[in-house]
């Protein structure tokens, strides 16, 4: 599996859409300040607001990305030189973790800078804010766990488009979730999707423990799930 992942991480350091995608993280990150610094609404948990923009266009990337070994036919010439299906599953799933998880540290540490020299250490407590840091990494986590399974799954082209067809509603369904009242399974909708746990970090995150648990049974369900459903594909 080693060999499988050295190769997705070279692969992924030459595409020009993920490279863009790392850069991208950065100047989001000076852009949020700048703006919210114009508008006089400068704050610690203003940056929060941009990973739900970045988890659109990056998980369409990262689908992208996993669809090529379809669309050029590299999947069979893995399995033919011996690989394992769980390997190269595994292999994608952990490049597409890498690729989430170092663009989302850029943007925060980039953003962090931003902020000390603006507006300096006050207006929030670190705690508060590496907590919601902790919170909003693994809800991306999670996210590029769904994103590998889905576009494993399509085995198509559309790998790249069926996780922005995923994630609309479901970033929807975070922005319209106030709406609804203070029912108790909304709450819980809430707590578990990784997109609306993000739209609760524009203040410290009260229950953040509960959402870190879930990010993780979720990235682990669809893992178990992903492999389990790609060792018994047909890929004829």
């Amino acid at each position: 599996m080693n060999k499988l992942l050295k190769v997705n991480l070279k692969l992924m350091l030459r595409r020009k859409d993920t490279m863009i995608c790392v850069i991208m993280s950065a100047v989001l990150a000076l852009l949020e300040v700048l703006i919210s610094k114009l508008n006089g609404s400068l704050d610690w948990f203003g940056m929060f607001e941009i990973p739900l923009i970045m988890m659109m266009f990056m998980s369409a990337v990262g689908g992208l990305f996993i669809s090529r070994d379809y669309t050029q036919n590299t999947i069979r010439n893995k399995l033919t030189v011996g690989h394992k299906r769980s390997h190269i599953y595994l292999a994608n799933q952990i490049a597409e973790t890498v690729f989430f998880g170092v663009s989302l540290i850029i943007f925060f540490a980039v953003s962090s800078a931003a902020n000390l020299i603006v507006i300096g250490a006050k207006g929030a407590a670190a705690s508060d804010v590496l907590k919601n840091m902790t919170v909003c990494f693994f809800a991306v986590v999670a996210v590029s766990a769904l994103t590998t399974f889905l576009a494993m799954t399509v085995k198509s082209a559309a790998g790249g488009v069926l996780p922005i067809i995923i994630m609309y509603p479901l970033l929807m369904f975070a922005a319209m979730s106030q709406e609804f009242g203070d029912s108790k399974w909304i709450q819980v909708m809430n707590d578990i999707i990784p997109l609306s746990q993000m739209t609760a970090l524009a203040v410290p995150d009260k229950r953040a423990a509960i959402h870190i648990v879930y990010s993780l049974i979720l990235t682990v369900f669809f893992i178990t799930a992903g492999v389990v459903n790609f060792r018994k594909a047909d890929l004829k």
